[in-house]
């Protein structure tokens, strides 16, 4: 049994709109983030020397584990100091204390 030369084409169709499709924007990659975040942290944490700022390996991971959005990705992957790096994630504020009678 064939199938109607339209089912064919509607799914031929179909599979290539699909495969046409861009992906969605994520922002800059993890490494390039790192990169920066290093970077900043060595210059603007001055009189370390040569010593290392952070474990890279543990910054990738942690960062791949973020839900970050695109924005805040590429705010990450451009700041230019630690006051600008701090404002690109914003913090939650933790949860009032009742006071104590």
């Amino acid at each position: 049994m064939r199938a109607p030369p339209c089912l064919v084409l509607a799914v031929t169709a179909a599979l290539l709109a699909a495969c046409s499709k861009p992906a969605p924007d994520r922002g800059p990659p993890c490494d390039t983030i790192v990169n920066n975040l290093l970077a900043v942290s060595k210059t603007q944490l001055a009189g370390h020397g040569d010593m290392a700022l952070g474990d890279r390996t543990a910054m990738l991971a942690q960062c791949e584990k973020r839900t970050l959005t695109p924005d805040q990705r590429r705010c990450l992957a451009t700041a230019k100091d630690l006051t600008a790096l701090a404002g690109c994630v914003p913090r939650t504020p933790p949860p009032a204390t009742k006071p104590t009678p």
